[in-house]
Parts: C-alpha cells; structure tokens; sequence
C-alpha cells in the first residue's frame, strides 16, 4: 500500500521536480512490494518530501507504515535491501542509506537557515499575540520559546493542496501559511492552527509525540494522547467546518 505527495510549487533551480503522482504511484508500488517482500509483512508506503527525516517507519500489529522520501523511488536492489535491514533493526543499513541520499541531496528541499526571525505580525493577525496568549492558556508556558510566524508567500497560481501551517522541531518553529492573514478569516480558526502546531511542539519537547517528520509538517497521524488534548480547544469542530468550506478559496490565496 502507498501514497504519492502532489506537486505543490516549481523546482529551485538545480533540483529534481518532485514526481507526478501518476508517475509515483507504479513506482512507489513496486518498491512497497519489494520491501515487503524482503521483510515478509505487509508494508504501507508514503511518499514524502521531507528535508530532515527521508525515512522512518512504524511497526503495527498489521504490517509496517513506511514514510520514505522520493528520492528512493528508483533505489538499486542494494538500497532496497538496506530499507528493509534498516526496519528490522540492521545497524549497517543506516551507512547505507545515508550514502545513497547524499548521493542524491539534490532531490532534498533546502531548509530555511535559521537566524533569520519569522515575520509574526501579518496584516490581519500578529502571531507573536495569538502564540503568547495560547502558551498562557493551554501550556503553561511550555511552549513559549517556540517562534510563530507567517510562511513565506508562494507563487500566485492556484495550487492542487496547501500545507495551512506546522511545527519546525529542529528549527522549533511554527509556520502559517499567508492565505490565512485575510480579513474573511475568523479569528478562532488562526487561533486553532497555532494552537494544532504549539500542541504538536509540547509533546514534542516531553518526548510524547514521534510521528512527525520534523519538517514543519504536523505528522500525518494523530496519536489517541493527541487527540483527546487537542479536544481541549473549544472551538475545534467549529474551525474544521470552516477550512473545509473555504479550502478551495485559500488554495486560490
């Protein structure tokens, strides 16, 4: 079983296009297949474009989850062999595939260097206010050294998805994406997002919450933990019924 990211924006100059999803998927099928194979259990593959972490996995009591970055797509049977040692606990097949991703760094998006803050006070919203009073409200403070701000603005064209905002943990960052700064959208909605993102840091700072992917993106999966703190926000459900009624609208920007 798999899953292929979309295309979201062009590539920088010098790096590989990140592949169609009907160009991923009988690829990222055959490879799940191989791993399978070789591990003998069922594996669910997702595709990714993480810069930090290109693969990590997830044992179940049904098989393997496998989140593996497109660069691994056409791996040589040798790589292959080292994904599937790297799942069962092989301590080589780690040289392995660290060499094949340098060999292919050029696939990997490039990271913001730190130093240089977010821009936190945006047109409509200033995170720094909706970050402070969060942190005082549902984390005690925890949280405060975590910086939120506004994602740089994309390209004008309509996009086929839009990532809404998530947690940096090696840059300790949270990000939203500009499409929210407009007055149409309410104040509880900004307020959910950050809140999603600043829960997502705690219980990454007390070790609590291991299936992100350390890029800025929230994990995929949300632990039952998570959910039932996140229930804490009151206006969850509210906040939800809106972005899904307004997606199409924030993709357009």
């Amino acid at each position: 079983m798999f899953d292929a990211p979309v295309p979201e924006r062009e590539p920088a100059p010098g790096r590989t296009r990140l592949p169609s999803r009907e160009d991923a998927l009988p690829r990222a099928a055959e490879l799940a297949r191989s791993v399978s194979a070789l591990l003998g259990l069922p594996v669910h593959l997702r595709l990714t474009d993480n810069r930090a972490t290109l693969v990590s996995f997830r044992k179940l009591p049904e098989g393997v989850r496998l989140r593996m970055h497109h660069l691994f797509l056409d791996a040589p049977a040798p790589v292959v062999r080292a994904i599937a040692g790297y799942v069962a606990g092989d301590a080589g097949a780690r040289e392995v595939l660290e060499a094949f991703s340098l060999a292919q760094k050029g696939q990997v998006r490039r990271e913001r260097k730190p130093g240089a803050p977010l821009r936190s006070r945006g047109r409509c919203f200033d995170l720094r206010a909706v970050h402070a009073r969060l942190d005082a409200t549902y984390f005690d403070g925890r949280v405060r050294e975590v910086e939120v701000g506004w994602a740089r603005r994309p390209g004008r064209r309509t996009r086929r998805t839009i990532h809404l905002g998530g947690y940096d943990a090696r840059l300790r960052e949270v990000r939203l994406h500009p499409a929210l700064d407009k007055p149409h959208v309410p104040a509880f909605v900004v307020d959910y997002l950050v809140f999603h993102a600043l829960l997502h840091a705690d219980l990454a700072h007390t070790d609590a919450d291991r299936d992100g992917d350390d890029t800025g993106r929230c994990a995929a999966e949300h632990t039952p933990d998570f959910e039932a703190l996140e229930a804490a926000f009151p206006l969850r459900e509210s906040a939800w019924r809106w972005l899904v009624e307004h997606l199409s609208s924030l993709r357009r920007g």
